[in-house]
């Protein structure tokens, strides 16, 4: 189940292969996603969830703040995302 913060990579769309993460979970099922550049937390995506690839791994600070209504800027969902995706690499 994907939740605000979970990082995802696109499967479809002109964003496929790119590393976002989840902002907001929509009552309809689809998901906004930001990357804190080309999509910025005041123009989050929209997305089908089927056209995500989840990572499972989750910014859980960005996540909580997300959920509380509390501000976030593109630098720190940069910085989450970079972090993240440092993560996976490290991974395999």
């Amino acid at each position: 189940e994907l939740v605000p913060g979970m990082l995802v990579i696109s499967k479809a769309g002109r964003d496929r292969g790119k590393p976002m993460l989840v902002y907001k979970v929509l009552d309809d099922g689809f998901v906004l996603v930001v990357d804190g550049q080309g999509r910025s937390v005041t123009k989050p995506k929209r997305k089908n969830p089927r056209h995500l690839e989840p990572q499972f791994l989750v910014a859980h600070e960005l996540g909580a703040k997300w959920e509380k209504g509390e501000p976030v800027d593109d630098a720190e969902v940069r910085t989450a995302l970079s972090a993240l995706a440092a993560k996976l690499k490290e991974a395999g």
